[in-house]
């Protein structure tokens, strides 16, 4: 409970997120603030660049906005939706097998607040004969993804999807889910749901679907298309590596990933005397002694900043700064003119 509640303080005190404990002990009312608003703009940006189902496949992207949202449909019963019939023309006009798109969920048609939306990254594959190849690649593929963002990345696991719960009459023969989830001592966090439906020409059966899929051909060969669909709900995601970010042996520390963290370097004037100028202190830090600076290094270290920039007096002199990481709390020695694609080589690798 204290463990949990000093979490809590640290996430709201650097504008993560907040969040509040009930009487079970249990986390509700979680709201990502301003820094973790940044940090799923950043997961957001990464998931249309390197998260696919299919590396062989050209993507396409598309934005749609929901009002009316069953999450059970979008697990086992989508095909059948007008939702997934408008993208499948997509898919047929512009003959790719991947569809992505970022479906917002607004509480109401008259918010604009974004507090009060969710955001959905779905994922659509669509394939003739090797539907359920890409569907267990995909769960592993997937799984790495999230664990290579991971502080921690055994907390990652996948777990099959009860179909119980839901009616029979609802789901295609064959239906096949996982949920890839990221597991704490306090909560057990969703970050991505994969589904796999057969499409066997009966279920949603458009001219569209048809050509796209190819179905009388399939069934001659007795190949049954399959249709994967991925479901990352962003802010929940990026609360789960939020939280897996500040569980570490370092109390003082937000271990995030240097590619999606908001902030990715941080600029620090460590000299006993100014020359007498008036600064613009909003985007340095200046320090006079050690004791400083070594405050200023863990002010970044708590905002998960995984580079600090530390110019001293001498770097006028000879062009020598030098470069701290935020995992290791080493300096490195570098020569100004080499920092650009120093830093560029690191952030890409």
């Amino acid at each position: 409970m204290q463990q949990i509640k000093k979490i809590i303080e640290k996430l709201r005190a650097t504008s993560y997120l907040t969040a509040s404990i009930d009487a079970n002990d249990k986390l509700k009312d979680i709201r990502l603030l301003n820094n973790g608003m940044k940090y799923s703009e950043q997961l957001l940006k990464h998931w249309q660049q390197t998260h696919t189902l299919d590396k062989e496949a050209v993507v396409k992207f598309m934005d749609i906005n929901v009002y009316d949202y069953d999450h059970s449909i979008h697990r086992y019963n989508f095909i059948n939706t007008a939702e997934f019939q408008n993208r499948i023309k997509h898919l047929r006009d512009t003959g790719k097998i991947i569809l992505k798109s970022i479906q917002t969920i607004y509480a109401d048609k008259t918010s604009i607040d974004p507090t009060l939306k969710r955001v959905l990254l779905v994922t659509d594959v669509i394939h003739p004969a090797k539907g359920l190849n890409i569907f267990f690649n995909a769960q592993r593929s997937s799984k790495i993804w999230w664990m290579r963002f991971s502080a921690d990345p055994s907390r990652y696991l996948l777990e099959p999807y009860n179909f119980n719960a839901a009616s029979e009459s609802h789901i295609v023969p064959g239906t096949q889910a996982v949920a890839i989830k990221s597991q704490f001592p306090y909560a057990i966090y969703t970050v991505e749901d994969i589904t796999c439906i057969p499409f066997n020409g009966t279920a949603a059966s458009t001219n569209d679907i048809k050509e796209l899929t190819n179905v009388d051909s399939c069934q001659t060969k007795n190949i049954t298309p399959g249709v994967i669909r991925s479901v990352i709900d962003l802010h929940a995601a990026a609360t789960a590596i939020i939280f897996d970010s500040v569980c570490n042996e370092r109390e003082n520390t937000l271990l995030l990933h240097r590619k999606l963290a908001p902030y990715q370097c941080a600029v620090t004037c460590f000299h006993r005397e100014r020359a007498g100028l008036r600064l613009l202190n909003e985007t340095q830090i200046f320090t006079k002694s050690q004791d400083e600076l070594d405050a200023e290094l863990e002010k970044c270290d708590n905002l998960g900043i995984p580079y600090t920039l530390i110019i001293r007096d001498s770097t006028l002199k000879n062009g020598l700064l030098k470069l701290r990481s935020r995992d290791t709390t080493l300096e490195e020695t570098i020569h100004i003119s080499d920092l650009p694609d120093y830093l560029l080589q690191i952030f890409n690798s």
